[in-house]
């Protein structure tokens, strides 16, 4: 079921706003929790939790992806903050539970409501935890409903679907390509009718990238505005290798190597392949993750020519050019993140970007499919 109100006047509105201005969409919900992190604010940046209560929109608890309710966990963490210090509720989080975790904690609401920002790729794990809720809730007279954000990397899709060996919570449905073009709302569409579940989407205005005007929020800690964001879906690989991401540095997701690397030859093979962004040498010495406390040399990526359209041939050229510099990859995060065996992953950015090719036009074929789910009209040809 979707709600859709009018159009607001002056700017675009999202699924939070909607219901916000429109409260009488929440009667007979019964008790209600927010699934949120940071990312769920308003337009003028007030927390969803507030903002819902302000609007008679009672709730009796929250509840926090991965980095927990307030963002304050590390990667693959999430804490448990016990109350909300804005509004007194209290809190938990739904992160990589088992069904009956997740189920235990969703017991004895009636509603569940959604606010996460997501990124717009399939590895990020918010829509991992709104599968494990959709699973849930067919056992529990749960009513899931997701207040929908706009997709701030747009409809582009990149990159091939999973293999169904490489499932993981990283990786939860071969349906989605690795750059998956669909709004949060049209995910749980998707993830719905997979678990054979309900959901309802409270739908979002300009849905196909971020929108003037809005403040961005950091999703998650390492991803603190929209440069590093539309750079993440390739960037992400480097996870895949022994070189550093940039965690741990001010530039998570835009600055690579490791120690001992020619951080100036490694510039000058990826600017010589024109992917859109300019390389530029630079040294770091992260203070977590990968290489803390030491010197790592290694490159930059500067937008150049314009907000960045693809991301994935960055990735893949740079992961296979620190690849050729040196760094070892971990096969099995790879094939993981990718969603294809990592022995068909070329060693030289040449050659890697010729694979790409065939990767792309089965992430496009798979998209296509998903056009029962699509919440909001897009150019099939500008996927």
């Amino acid at each position: 079921m979707t709600h859709h109100q009018g159009r607001h006047a002056q700017e675009p509105q999202i699924g939070l706003e909607r219901l916000i201005a429109a409260p009488r969409q929440a009667a007979g919900w019964g008790r209600t929790a927010l699934l949120t992190n940071p990312s769920g604010v308003t337009r003028d940046l007030t927390p969803a939790a507030l903002a819902l209560g302000r609007a008679d929109i009672p709730l009796v608890k929250l509840f926090g992806p991965e980095h927990g309710v307030d963002g304050s966990g590390a990667p693959g963490e999430a804490p448990e903050a016990g109350q909300d210090g804005a509004t007194g509720l209290p809190t938990s989080v739904l992160y990589h539970l088992t069904e009956e975790e997740t189920r235990q904690r969703l017991d004895g609401l009636d509603t569940l409501l959604i606010d996460l920002q997501d990124v717009g790729v399939r590895f990020y794990t918010y829509i991992s935890t709104i599968r494990d809720v959709l699973r849930a809730a067919r056992t529990l007279p749960l009513r899931v409903v997701v207040l929908d954000r706009p997709n701030p990397i747009g409809f582009t899709v990149e990159g091939p679907p999973l293999r169904p060996e490489y499932r993981s919570f990283v990786g939860i449905t071969q349906q989605l390509p690795l750059r998956h073009g669909l709004t949060i709302g049209e995910v749980a569409r998707v993830l719905a009718a997979e678990e054979g579940a309900a959901v309802e989407v409270i739908e979002t205005d300009a849905p196909d990238g971020w929108h003037a005007g809005r403040e961005w929020v950091p999703s998650s800690p390492n991803l603190p505005d929209l440069l590093h964001l539309r750079l993440y879906p390739g960037a992400c690989l480097i996870e895949a290798l022994d070189a550093s991401e940039g965690r741990g540095t001010a530039l998570p997701f835009r600055q690579f190597g490791a120690p001992g690397l020619n951080a100036h030859a490694l510039a000058e093979h990826l600017n010589a392949l024109n992917l859109g962004v300019t390389a530029r040498p630079a040294f770091f010495n992260p203070t977590t993750s990968k290489h803390q406390g030491e010197r790592c040399a290694g490159v930059q990526l500067h937008e150049t020519g314009g907000d960045l359209r693809r991301a994935l041939p960055v990735g893949l050229a740079l992961f296979a050019a620190l690849e050729e510099a040196g760094a070892k990859r971990n096969p099995d995060w790879l094939q993981k993140l990718l969603g294809v065996p990592a022995d068909t992953v070329p060693s030289t950015p040449e050659s890697i970007l010729h694979s790409l090719r065939g990767w792309q036009d089965q992430g496009i074929q798979q998209a296509l499919t998903l056009r029962p789910h699509w919440l909001y009209p897009r150019e099939e040809n500008h996927l």
